[in-house]
């Protein structure tokens, strides 16, 4: 697969399922409340459960993939932008989980503050997200300028 050989690292492939996972569940919790529905807020915590655990993928493969960015200019300050909001919604992803699984009857005050708590996560998501794709594509951190420039540089093949 040339795609995933010319990465210069795997933290792409996993960034996406904690952001589809997350958003799903704060949808379905959302849905949940509103029809009164124990049936969505299972399919709410087992999202949230589901998007944890990729979390966790991209964090690991995200610390992993730091030393891609450049020192110079203003990428490190997004860089870290991008790292403190995705491990404040990761630390957040964890205690709502920890909430949704020792916490199986909620009472409607909890199920409110869950709702928020997911509510919180998709804004933390978001901004770092924001964070990560102004890493991708305005510093381009995510491509290996190398072999591109490497390539420009051979002369044509006759």
């Amino acid at each position: 697969m040339p795609g995933l050989r010319g990465m210069l690292n795997y933290h792409p492939v996993f960034v996406h399922f904690p952001i589809a996972f997350w958003v799903g569940a704060l949808l379905f919790e959302l849905l949940a409340m509103v029809r009164k529905s124990e049936e969505l807020h299972r399919t709410a915590r087992r999202l949230l459960y589901a998007g944890t655990m990729f979390a966790a993928a991209a964090v690991w493969t995200g610390l992993n993939a730091q030393e891609s960015v450049p020192e110079a200019g203003g990428a490190q300050e997004v860089l870290l932008i991008h790292q403190r909001m995705m491990l404040l919604a990761t630390s957040l992803a964890v205690g709502l989980c920890m909430l949704a699984a020792f916490k199986r009857e909620m009472s409607s005050a909890l199920r409110k503050l869950f709702l928020l708590g997911l509510v919180a996560l998709a804004a933390l998501m978001g901004i770092g997200a924001d964070r990560g794709a102004q890493l991708v594509y305005q510093y381009a951190t995510g491509v290996d300028l190398s072999k591109e420039m490497r390539q420009q540089q051979r002369p044509p093949v006759p």
